[in-house]
């Protein structure tokens, strides 16, 4: 029954874990991996906005700005979709605000400066952000070895447990062999 008992619980144990690391795994992928690559395609439309900034050229300038900045808020509404930290919610909350304030220089007459000032400060929320990106993932990533080593000792007790029924059916044949020793008394004689 002990032995029983311990694969059981082992069984629901593994099933436990293989719940929780496939929802790991998930949180790496969705909101660890996927956000790292829209921090990366925003921060490219930004140093991108920024060289068009530099070249000069007004009239091709606010239609390519207008682009980047749509491009911009769809990968932060993508990025809104999920799991945040509090600390990502307020600088993702920050960085939409800074890039409407760019959004909003480009129909008023702010000068290049200003707008590239605002650049500066959405890259400074997005190199924050993907550092909240890192220290998540190592969170998780701990948790995930904690199932793991888990998992390790309910395998152990679970070994300990069939070396000691084991050991227990060996002292009971032996023993058994004792008590049914041969009596030198012939059967013949009752």
């Amino acid at each position: 029954m002990a032995i029983v008992g311990v694969v059981l619980l082992n069984h629901f144990q593994e099933r436990s874990n293989a719940d929780k690391m496939r929802t790991a795994m998930a949180a790496i992928y969705q909101d660890r991996l996927l956000v790292e690559g829209y921090i990366y395609d925003i921060s490219l439309n930004l140093l991108e906005m920024r060289a068009a900034l530099q070249e000069e050229k007004p009239d091709q300038t606010n239609s390519f700005l207008a682009k980047k900045i749509e491009r911009i808020n769809r990968l932060t509404g993508l990025f809104q979709e999920t799991q945040l930290t509090t600390a990502e919610e307020k600088h993702l909350r920050h960085l939409v605000e800074t890039v409407e304030k760019i959004s909003g220089s480009l129909s008023g007459n702010i000068s290049d400066l200003a707008m590239e000032a605002n650049i500066t400060l959405a890259m400074e929320d997005l190199q924050k952000l993907s550092s909240i990106q890192l220290e998540e993932g190592e969170q998780i990533l701990s948790r995930t070895e904690k199932i793991f080593h888990s998992g390790e000792r309910f395998a152990q007790l679970e070994m300990v447990a069939l070396i000691l029924i084991l050991i227990l059916v060996q002292t009971l044949v032996i023993s058994a062999r004792v008590f049914s020793s041969k009596s030198n008394i012939p059967y013949n004689l009752n």
